[in-house]
């Protein structure tokens, strides 16, 4: 890596200890182990815009001289490998893909495929989904909070709400994995379902408990997610607000196109706390027409689903699942005595939900916002800094194919996701074309339930904290407040402070790190390295081949590189500054406490908590 790109990183992350740029788009900064790899201009491709690329047509700057060429620098094959492997599965490559990879670089893109076909991918779609739809929150608070009683009697508290608010990110998992038309999310004749949610919603279900393809029997239309009970539990509507705000979900997830950010000159005379004064503006005042006549026909479309229910008033029921009327065809209109709008998705009349979702599949803005959270959770960068040029080059591959996975192959096979950096010609005074690709250059961040998935796989260890066996007091019984994972829950758990969302209060990851959230990653590496350890005393150690009782330095060390291998793809030789500050932690921790065991865990508590694991 040279001076400058040392030098730049440090100005754009501040104090912190990483040489990147800001967390910020598609890159990461490179190792000074790493090889050259750098080019005065990247090779073109098929795949889109390389890294060089910036929204500038190469004409100049207003003065009417040219824009210097931008140098970019290259992760090594290895580097490109670990962070595609992290990215999409949330674990480091093992030592055969590493050893694979070494031989011959272009065995990545067959490594790919077989990432793709990973469990642990299907894991990374559902978070992707999530921060678009945002239905995981606390398990035990309202909107979820669904108690664990008749036919879920005795069942996990945590799981029971897991599978209920996961059910429809498990669809759109299954779309994806299954290589299905990505329509489906919208458009798909069936749900899915377990036997939890089945017994919850009385969704036909004939399985062993596991996840099926099995369809609403209600009379609601079967339209991919669209149709899913727990969607419009979690985006709840009052009478008065009449389903605009989930009108607005399916326009903000599914186009990118949020109401709430147009551009609009409020009536201040509009008697807001008179129902009859707002029903009349959204008709005949213009500042207010502009938008309810979009908003006002798609909303019309969920008038059949209950506006809210209290999952924990079911405990007071004789027989309290299936809910009760999660879904009504007239519900608001009838029942609700609420006015509704002819349904119509942006001037195109149509009732039903099967129509709504085919709309939907055939808007460009569909296929386009598609590409837009691909890349941009990818990446780790906002939605609305996607480069439009990215959506230009895969939208129209993504819109013929309906191919999630061909996407996300074509995503982390692109120049832009191995860039380490990005050198311009004058360090000193770089230009502001250099600076908008600079922005879009930086190392990535592990989100926690990645970063648990890591370190099981490393270590074996999945940091859990099990509540099933405390007992109410007036009762005497277990609560059974279920086995909770610690890097996927925000109300016991750490998810927030790892970084991640909570989807209610906190709806955007973060990608740099805090106070707080180097304590998680502290924390679990203690837990890891303690659980590593006592496993290599049985022989059953990941990291550890060794037994954990040798102490002589020649030892350690070896067994330090192997460490250090595994941890992060790369060798380096038993006198290597890495390889030195780890014997100086173990020689520390033996002198003091005298025992060997200690020593190790002590050190791998220090290997696991080191930055560069947490960021790729």
């Amino acid at each position: 890596m040279t001076e400058w790109t040392r030098t730049w990183g440090a100005r754009c992350l501040g104090s912190l200890l990483l040489i990147a740029c800001g967390g910020g788009g598609g890159g990461a900064a490179g190792t000074d182990g790493g090889t050259d790899g750098s080019e005065t201009m990247p090779p073109e491709t098929d795949d889109g815009p390389t890294a060089s690329d910036t929204e500038d047509d190469g004409s100049g700057d207003e003065t009417g001289e040219p824009e210097a060429m931008v140098e970019v620098e290259y992760l090594t094959p290895v580097e490109h490998l670990v962070r595609v492997s992290m990215a999409l599965r949330g674990m480091r490559p093992s030592e055969a893909d590493v050893e694979a990879v070494e031989a011959d670089p272009e065995a990545l893109q067959g490594i790919v495929d077989t990432y793709l076909d990973d469990p642990a991918f299907g894991a990374t779609v559902m978070s992707l989904h999530n921060e678009a739809l945002l239905v995981e929150p606390d398990y035990a608070y309202y909107p979820a909070g669904f108690p664990n009683i008749g036919p879920l009697e005795g069942r996990d508290f945590y799981e029971v709400n897991s599978d209920i608010m996961r059910a429809p990110l498990r669809l759109i998992e299954h779309v994806v994995m299954n290589d299905r038309p990505y329509a489906e999310v919208v458009t798909a004749d069936y749900t899915l379902a377990n036997d939890t949610v089945a017994a919850v919603w009385d969704i036909p279900y004939d399985g062993n408990g596991g996840w099926q393809e099995t369809a609403w029997a209600d009379g609601r239309d079967n339209a991919g997610v669209l149709s899913d009970s727990w969607l419009w539990q979690r985006h709840r509507s009052t009478d008065a607000n009449a389903n605009r705000g989930r009108a607005n979900v399916v326009a903000t997830a599914f186009l990118c196109s949020d109401f709430a950010s147009n551009d609009v000159d409020v009536d201040i005379d509009v008697d807001l706390s008179d129902p009859e004064a707002v029903a009349d503006a959204v008709l005949d005042n213009p500042s207010c027409a502009t938008c309810h006549a979009q908003l006002d026909p798609l909303a019309s479309y969920f008038r059949g689903f209950f506006p809210l229910y209290v999952p924990q008033e079911q405990e007071e029921e004789a027989d309290p699942y299936p809910m009760e009327l999660p879904w009504y065809e007239e519900f608001f209109p009838e029942l609700l005595d609420v006015p509704m709008q002819p349904a119509a998705y942006y001037g195109n009349e149509g009732d039903g939900l099967a129509f709504l979702g085919a709309r939907i599949a055939e808007d460009p803005r569909f296929t386009r916002c598609a590409v837009r959270r691909f890349w941009s959770y990818l990446h780790q960068t906002r939605l609305e800094e996607v480069p439009g040029e990215v959506l230009d080059a895969f939208e129209p591959d993504f819109a013929a194919q309906q191919s999630a996975k061909a996407l996300v192959r074509a995503i982390v096979l692109h120049d832009d996701f191995r860039t380490a950096a990005v050198l311009p010609a004058d360090p000193d005074a770089p230009t502001e074309a250099e600076l908008d690709v600079a922005q879009r250059v930086g190392m990535l961040k592990a989100r926690p339930a990645a970063l648990g998935r890591m370190v099981e796989d490393l270590t074996g260890f999945r940091w859990v904290t099990d509540l099933s066996t405390i007992i109410d007091e007036e009762t005497g019984e277990p609560l059974n407040l279920g086995r909770v994972p610690l890097l996927e829950d925000s109300y016991l758990g750490y998810r927030v402070l790892g970084g991640d969302i909570d989807s209610m209060f906190v709806t955007q990851s973060a990608s740099t790190y805090s106070g707080p959230t180097m304590l998680v990653l502290q924390n679990l590496a203690r837990e890891a390295a303690h659980h590593e350890v006592e496993r290599a005393m049985e022989g059953e150690g990941r990291l550890l081949a060794a037994d954990p009782s040798l102490e002589d330095e020649a030892d350690v060390r070896a067994e330090l590189v192997a460490v250090h291998r595994r941890l992060h793809a790369t060798d380096v030789d038993p006198d290597d500054a890495s390889v030195d500050a780890a014997w100086t932690v173990f020689e520390t921790a033996l002198r003091a406490s005298g025992d060997p065991v200690r020593a190790w865990k002590t050190t791998l508590t220090a290997m696991l908590s080191d930055l560069s694991i947490a960021f790729y």
